[in-house]
This record gives C-alpha cells, sequence and structure tokens, in this order.
C-alpha cells in the first residue's frame, strides 16, 4: 500500500523572496567541477546531463558551481580558475543554460548561477590587501584598487542580469566562505585596507553591499540572491587550522552571526551556510572522520538571529538527520553535494520512502574534491557515473551471459550488480560467510558507520536483483571448469602484507585484522607499524578507544604511499594524530617485537618503543587471479579490484562498473 512520505518537513515548500517558492527543502550543492574542457564558457551535454540527473533525482533547488563574471581578467589580474564564463561568450552562454535549464524546470527543481567575485588568495589572485598566497605563503597576493573593486561589482551585476536573463531562478554569490575573494574582504585577518572597504566590520561588510544592490538595480527587487556564507574559520592563522576551534584568527560563530544579520539587512534573501577556509579545509570537505551534520549546531545560532532563509551543508547526507534539521527549526533547509555526487536520486528515494536504497556518501573525497586537487575531472568514488551521466550509462547487454563472480567484496558486488542490471544471469562465490570483504574491516571503526552502510547497501541491491550469492565456497580452477560459465570476473581481492621481522610469533606482535576485529587483546601503549591510509586509520581508531599510540611510518612523511590520499583527509589526520599526543617515527622501520615492544630502526640507530601491542599494518598485497589461466582455456575472464591493483574504493567501483557495464 502506498503510503505518505514519513519525511514530511523534507518536503514542504520553501519560499525564497519575494516570489520564488521551492518544492522541498533538499539542495543540490555549488560543487566545482574542475576547469570546462569545451573552452566555451558555457555549458556543455556533460555539464547538462549532470544537472538534469539531479533534477530528476526529486532535489528541490540546485545550485551551479562557481561561475566566473569578469571580461577584465587581464586587466584586473584575475585568474582564469573556474568551469563557466558567463561574460566570455554572453550569447553562447545564455542559450546552453536555457536549453538546460528547460529540462531541469520540466522536473519542478529550481536552479541558481552560482557567480563568483574572484578567488583570492585561494588562487594566487588579487586580494583585498597584500597578504599571503595560499599555495605558497612565501609570496603575497597584490591588492585591488577601489577602482577595480568597483569595476568587478559592476561587471558582477551585468554577469547577474546576463544569468536572470538566461532563465536562472535566482543567484548565489560566490562566497562569503572558503576564504575566496568576497570572504577576504570580510576576514579582519585578510583585509587591512584603511578605504571605505576596510577597517570596521560595516565597512569590511560594504562590498557585499554594494554588490546586492547593483544586482538588484539591475535584474529587480524579486530577483533571488542568496550568500554562500562560512559562519566559522577553524584557523589560528594563515596555513594553520585548528581542529578545535580554539584560538580563532578568523571569523568566530559570533561574528558569523552579526554578518548574517548584516547580508539580511542589505537585501540578501538567503544565506547558505557551512565553515572553514582553505587553511583549515577539513571543515571545508569535513571527511569521514568528522562527524555528520557538523556545521547544524552553527546553523541553529544563525537563524535564531535572522528572519531570511538558512541552509545548512556539511555532510549532511542522512536523511534522518536532514528531516530533525528542518522539523526542529535548526534550519529552513539542507544542502548536499558529495551525497548527491553519490547518489543523485537522494530526494526521491526519501520522498517514496525508500531510504535504505540511497546510496550513502562515504565522505573519503577520492572522487570529488581529492580527485579536482589532482587536476582531475570530478567524479564520485562509489558512483562512477557521476559527470559521466552523458556517455557513461548502463544500457543492456545484446547478448544474455551466465556469469560467475569470485569474490563479494566491493569491486566484485559492483560487477554484479551491474552486469544483473544489464540482463545477465550472475552467480557469487564467497569464501567467508558474509559480503564485504577487507572492506568489513574498514568499516569496523565508529568513524565509518558509512562504510557498514554501504556493504549494506550492496547486500541489498544484489538481492533485488536477483544475484544469487554462495558462501563458505572457495573457488577453484577446476570449479570453474565445472560449472562453465560463460565469463568469470575474479576479484578475490587482497591480503594483508606481513614484513619480515624477529619476534613475529611475539604475542605482542597482531596483524590489524586481528587487532581492529578485537580476535586478540590490544593493550594500552600501541605501536602500529605502517603510516599509509591503513595504518593511520587502525590508529586513529585506537586513539578514538583510549589508547597510547605511536606510528611507524618508513617514508618521509605518514601517508605518502599508495593510492593518493585526497589532501584534506591527510590535512585532517595529521592534525589529530598531533592534537591527540600520537607519536609519528617517521624514516623508521620495524626491525624485531619482544617483551618490551618495538625494535626500531631510526635515522639515529636502533631504539625500543616500549609498548603493550604492535599492531602490523604495512598494507595490502593482491591475490593470486585466476584470470591469466582462464583466459589461456579460452574462457573469457576479467580480473578487478585490489586482485588487479592494491588501490582504493575508487579504483574497486570503477573497475567493478567497467566490467560490469561492458562484459
Amino acid at each position: 500500500m502506498i503510503q505518505k512520505t514519513k519525511y514530511k518537513n523534507l518536503f514542504t515548500p520553501l519560499k525564497i523572496g519575494e516570489k520564488l517558492v521551492i518544492k522541498n527543502r533538499i539542495a543540490y550543492a555549488p560543487v566545482g567541477s574542475g576547469l570546462s574542457t569545451n573552452n566555451t564558457g558555457a555549458f556543455d551535454r556533460i555539464d547538462e546531463e549532470f544537472y538534469v540527473t539531479r533534477a530528476k533525482g526529486g532535489a528541490g533547488l540546485i545550485f551551479t558551481g562557481s561561475t566566473r563574471m569578469d571580461m577584465y581578467v587581464d586587466k584586473i589580474g584575475l585568474g582564469a580558475y573556474g568551469t563557466w564564463h558567463i561574460n566570455y561568450n554572453p550569447a553562447l552562454y545564455k542559450m546552453t543554460a536555457f536549453r538546460m535549464l528547460e529540462r531541469v524546470h520540466s522536473y519542478g527543481a529550481k536552479m541558481f548561477a552560482q557567480i563568483t567575485m574572484g578567488n583570492g588568495r585561494n588562487h594566487s589572485e588579487k586580494a583585498p590587501s597584500e597578504i599571503p598566497t595560499y599555495d605558497d605563503p612565501s609570496k603575497n597576493s597584490p591588492a585591488l584598487t577601489v577602482e577595480e573593486i568597483q569595476l568587478l561589482i559592476e561587471q558582477y551585476a551585468n554577469a547577474a542580469l546576463v544569468a536572470k536573463n538566461a532563465g536562472f531562478d535566482g543567484i548565489e554569490v560566490h562566497a562569503m566562505h572558503f576564504g575566496y575573494l568576497m570572504d577576504e574582504f570580510a576576514l579582519e585577518i585578510c583585509n587591512q585596507r584603511t578605504d571605505q572597504y576596510g577597517g570596521s566590520l560595516e565597512n569590511r561588510m560594504r562590498v557585499a553591499k554594494e554588490l546586492v544592490e547593483a544586482v538588484k538595480a539591475k535584474c529587480g527587487k524579486d530577483f533571488p540572491v542568496s550568500m554562500r556564507l562560512g559562519l566559522k574559520s577553524y584557523i589560528k592563522g594563515f596555513k594553520q587550522a585548528s581542529i578545535d576551534g580554539t584560538e580563532e584568527a578568523g571569523r568566530t560563530l559570533e561574528e558569523g552571526i552579526k554578518i548574517g544579520q548584516l547580508l539580511e539587512s542589505f537585501g540578501y534573501d538567503m544565506l547558505n551556510v557551512d565553515a572553514g577556509l582553505y587553511d583549515s579545509f577539513y571543515y571545508c570537505y569535513p571527511p569521514m572522520y568528522m562527524p555528520l551534520g557538523l556545521n547544524v549546531c552553527l546553523a541553529a545560532e544563525l537563524k535564531k538571529a535572522v528572519n531570511i532563509p538558512v541552509l545548512v551543508c556539511g555532510r549532511m547526507h542522512d536523511v534522518d538527520l536532514c528531516e530533525e534539521t528542518v522539523a526542529s527549526g535548526k534550519a529552513d533547509g539542507v544542502v548536499m553535494g558529495r551525497q548527491m555526487l553519490a547518489d543523485p536520486d537522494f530526494a526521491i528515494k526519501a520522498k517514496l520512502n525508500k531510504a535504505e536504497d540511497i546510496r550513502p556518501c562515504l565522505s573519503c573525497n577520492f572522487g570529488c574534491r581529492g580527485r579536482l586537487a589532482r587536476g582531475l575531472d570530478l567524479t564520485c568514488a562509489i558512483n562512477p557515473q557521476a559527470r559521466r551521466e552523458a556517455y557513461y550509462d548502463i544500457v543492456p547487454a545484446l547478448v544474455k551471459k551466465e556469469i560467475m563472480v569470485v569474490g563479494a567484496g566491493i569491486a566484485g558486488m559492483e560487477a554484479a550488480r551491474v552486469a544483473a542490471m544489464r540482463g545477465h544471469t550472475v552467480t557469487v562465490y564467497e569464501k567467508s560467510d558474509r559480503v564485504g570483504g577487507i572492506f568489513n574491516i574498514a568499516g569496523i571503526p565508529e568513524f565509518k558507520e558509512e562504510d557498514r552502510k554501504l556493504v549494506k547497501w550492496y547486500e541489498r541491491q544484489l538481492n533485488k536483483l536477483g544475484v544469487k550469492i554462495v558462501f563458505n565456497k572457495e573457488v577453484d580452477l577446476d570449479f570453474i571448469r565445472s560449472v562453465s560459465p560463460d565469463a568469470v570476473i575474479s576479484a578475490k581481492g587482497s591480503s594483508p602484507v606481513v614484513p619480515r621481522v624477529e619476534g613475529l610469533d611475539h604475542p605482542k606482535a597482531v596483524g590489524f585484522v586481528p587487532a581492529m576485529k578485537g580476535e586478540v587483546p590490544v593493550g594500552h601503549n600501541v605501536v602500529v607499524v605502517g603510516g599509509g591510509l591503513v595504518g593511520c586509520e587502525v590508529a586513529l581508531n585506537f586513539v578514538r578507544k583510549g589508547h597510547k599510540v605511536t606510528i611507524v611510518e618508513f617514508l618521509s612523511d605518514i601517508l605518502s604511499a599508495g593510492a593518493p590520499t585526497p589532501f584534506m583527509n591527510k590535512m585532517y589526520l595529521q592534525d589529530d594524530f598531533k592534537y591527540s599526543g600520537v607519536d609519528i617515527l617517521a624514516n623508521s622501520a620495524l626491525t624485531a617485537v619482544n617483551d618490551d615492544g618495538a625494535v626500531i630502526k631510526t635515522e639515529n640507530g636502533l631504539e625500543t618503543v616500549s609498548a603493550d601491542t604492535v599492531i602490523l599494518a604495512v598494507g595490502l598485497r593482491s591475490n593470486p587471479s585466476f584470470a591469466p589461466e582462464l583466459n589461456d582455456y579460452g574462457i573469457e575472464a576479467y580480473s578487478i579490484g585490489d586482485e588487479r591493483e592494491v588501490a582504493n574504493l575508487m579504483n574497486a567501483v570503477g573497475n567493478g562498473y567497467e566490467v560490469g557495464r561492458t562484459i
């Protein structure tokens, strides 16, 4: 029997400004997607399909990523960083935007163009004052002149009018957050001007005031203007994050609330709030080590002080959390970026009471912001279709096959899921009594709840698709030949690497798998051998359980080997370990385990680190693949995931999706 949605507060309309009504309280965030590849400054088919997919998925409001607006890049000295340039070719921008918006509006969604005034010191552009650039603090960003500021405001209003004429329902100002140019004007640490744009908070906010006045004069008072606002900076200084929010050298919450009140008085119609600067980037893109909904408490304080709508962003990945946030009045709506990368149908699944089918975002940052930081395109570690909707979809197989998948880890389950969706008959053989593989170990820490949810999500999807899973069956070549499938996908995963050192049979020496599973006692003083991602997450797990932890790393720094760790994750772990008193012995190696603990070879010679338990977490090694021998027998076979190459979750899912969609 069809029932009304249990998330009734999320699915009530929201009014923004004088006339605009949003159908629900769920918005897709203004996530940057990297440099445009079409070199026109306009939207292309990839952009169009990406946003239309999220409109079809039920989002009430969609923000574009940051859009450049200035025509005078060389004259003002601003860089070309950004996806779209409104004034590069306004006619083409309008045409492509209008085409996209016709489709977005067909689903009842509204869309705001987020337009930037500039990136400031974040990308070594001009700033309010001469301040250290983010990438290279030994260099300063030059200061904007009054004439340049006023020209930017004029061009901004012109760009807003282009966006309105293209059919956008409103604009969002990028941004008084993350330390971008508009933020730098408001931040006292960044703004040392002595003219009308510096000094008092009111003067530092003058650009925001003049900008919205200019936009409203061009576009009309009823054209909605939102501000992306960071309510707290979490920094102790430039390039110095404050993990616990103390010793704030940037914006305090109290000042953030005053700014919100000023923005309302200036004529802004909505505030879209979060926290952090590039200098504290793990607050901008919080990894899984940080709590869900970490900014709700900040938004709730602002909500008490203003009358315009307040939307909140920051790990709003749980539908029950979203409902409670709106129902309690802590915010008027929720904004999510990464969760709608992972599952663009988040809103419609919630509305239809199918929350269990929402593919959970892990906050891993591998496919989204971490990938952009490497100069690559935006996607999602667990949704390979993200930003590839235009060409990387799942289509029915022309020839239906009997497919055997060996291994029910993440790679194997993804391959099975996609192959079954295409019409193949799929059977998965798993040597243990549960699905998930090594991901079951990765998901043990309390901060890995979404990992556990993902394993359950895969199990549920495979069950719905009728995929048969045979447990406690270790497959060999003879068995495969006896079954004689049309194709085999070998996803046997990986096994922990065991270093060759003296004392591995000592009771104090344990592998990370039994240690994490609680199969062996772990004492108070712990040495974790291995400073890669596995070792660091093992260390964090035991730190949070109250243990004293030392990390031993062969290289010069932790998180330096293997697949690149997203920089905000690495930044967080480094700061957390420092804050928690974790000792890190770099350029060091374990040589023995004895009654005293761990014998470590350091740059200064051998030393013994007292330990109750020495946990071996030096990494993983691929398990042998069936694929080469099966190919010799003329059987179509593929090797995927850790079996093919030990990397990360994104590699596992990507392999599984690619093979599953083409086999």
